[in-house]
């Protein structure tokens, strides 16, 4: 009877020790997204890169019937200062998006591009002083402040348990910081637009964690392995049909503002499948093995 005894925690210890294995991907994700954005800061002062409706400047949208050559046209726009270049194509046709600060004359840069042979027939300028960027960039921060408290009191509300509070909670987050990183190595900066989608992103995390919570904790009329899986199976169809849907909207939109959106969802519905079928499975998992919810 002693033996038997002993060898009951010692095998419900073993697995528990096997799916926090499962922990290794998130968190290795997040220390190096943490980094990414450490660096940026030591190199730069600032976090992460803001655009022009964040900081103030001046951006220039033209269209173009062929691809431009970015780093020589970076190369010819670097006298105007701090000057960032990107690339715009689609189904219908190419282009170029470029950011100066407020007092670059928009005029000289489209000549410039014109003595480089760049068809700026099709452009669009948009310029944003130093203090309405300022004041857009405070409201974006307490939006998303604002987001992240109501977000919390909600799911103690319906939970009214720790453990699966703080694992929602946990795993937005990371998906916030993970998302935002890689959207600094991709070159992405963050805009009002892409605030929007990451505000966005925070619901679809959301509606996934609570999916499994729901399941994990409230179902109990099948052993969890069959919760889980039953989880997933939606959880997964869910976020594989909005990413088709982002999917075939980067291939074919022409609007930057769509691009955005569709761009930052993307990565971050894909950092939410780790961060939720790997972080927060395994944390629900280890407190419903504690709580007797197998």
């Amino acid at each position: 009877m002693k033996n038997k005894k002993h060898e009951k925690p010692e095998g419900k210890r073993s697995r528990i020790g096997a799916h926090r294995t499962f922990l290794i991907i998130p968190i290795v994700l997040l220390i190096a997204s943490a980094a990414i954005l450490v660096t940026g800061f030591m190199q730069t002062g600032e976090w992460f890169t803001r655009s022009i409706e964040l900081k103030g400047g001046t951006l220039i949208s033209v269209t173009t019937p062929n691809p431009v050559n970015i780093p020589d046209l970076e190369n010819s726009l670097s006298k105007f200062g701090s000057v960032i270049v990107r690339e715009l194509r689609s189904y219908s046709g190419y282009g170029v998006s470029i950011e100066v600060e407020a007092d670059v004359d928009a005029d000289i840069v489209l000549e410039e591009l014109r003595g480089m042979g760049i068809d700026t027939k099709d452009y669009s300028i948009e310029t944003i002083g130093p203090a309405l960027g300022e004041s857009f960039w405070i409201q974006a921060q307490y939006g998303i402040i604002i987001a992240f408290i109501l977000m919390g009191i909600i799911v103690f509300v319906v939970f009214r348990t720790f453990i699966p509070s703080i694992a929602v909670m946990l795993c937005a987050v990371s998906d916030i910081i993970i998302t935002i990183a890689l959207m600094q190595l991709l070159g992405l900066s963050l805009s009002l637009t892409s605030f929007a989608a990451l505000l966005m992103l925070i619901g679809y995390s959301i509606d996934t964690d609570i999916l499994l919570t729901t399941r994990l904790i409230k179902v109990t009329d099948k052993v969890i392995g069959e919760r889980m899986i039953g989880a997933f199976k939606t959880g997964i169809t869910m976020t594989g049909t909005t990413l088709g849907v982002l999917i075939a909207l980067l291939l074919t939109t022409t609007s930057s503002v769509l691009f955005q959106i569709a761009s930052v969802l993307t990565i971050g519905l894909v950092i939410d499948i780790v961060n939720t079928w790997f972080q927060n499975a395994t944390l629900l998992r280890w407190h419903c093995e504690r709580r007797g919810l197998v």
